[in-house]
C-alpha cells in the first residue's frame, strides 16, 4: 500500500511541475526580447539555466548561443569555462540576459546572454 502512495505521489509531483512548467511558459510567451538579470541556477555541458529575478522563471542559455568562446564543461566544479578567454560561468553568478524564444508545446524558456563589461571582447 506504501508503495502504491509513494508512486502515486511521484506521479502528482511529475504533474504538478509540468503544469507550473506550461503555466511559465505561457506567462513569458509574450514577453520575448525582454532584458532581465537573473542568478545562475545550474550548470551543464549543453548550457546554464538561469533564475530570472523579476519574474522567478527560470530559463536555459544553450552553449550554442555564446558565440565569444569554445566552453568546456567542468562537472566538479559546476562551471563552464571559455578556453580562450577564460570567461567563468558558474551556479550563483549574476546574469543579464534577454528572453529569447519560448516554446509552449515543449515548455521551455530559451535566453541570451547580454555583453557586458565582462563578456565583451
Amino acid at each position: 500500500y506504501a508503495e502504491q502512495s509513494s508512486h502515486a505521489e511521484i506521479k502528482a509531483q511529475a504533474m504538478e511541475r509540468e503544469i507550473n512548467d506550461l503555466r511559465r511558459a505561457q506567462f513569458m510567451a509574450d514577453k520575448v526580447g525582454t532584458l532581465y538579470t537573473g542568478t545562475i541556477s545550474g550548470v551543464t555541458a549543453f548550457g546554464f539555466f538561469v533564475e530570472l529575478n523579476e519574474v522567478f522563471v527560470e530559463g536555459l542559455v544553450h552553449v550554442s548561443s555564446l558565440s565569444d568562446d569554445y566552453y568546456v564543461f567542468y562537472e566538479h566544479e559546476h562551471m563552464l569555462k571559455g578556453q580562450h578567454k577564460h570567461l567563468k560561468y558558474r551556479i550563483g553568478d549574476a546574469v543579464k540576459v534577454r528572453l529569447a524564444r519560448v516554446d509552449i508545446a515543449k515548455r521551455q524558456i530559451d535566453l541570451t546572454l547580454v555583453p557586458t563589461r565582462k563578456t565583451r571582447s
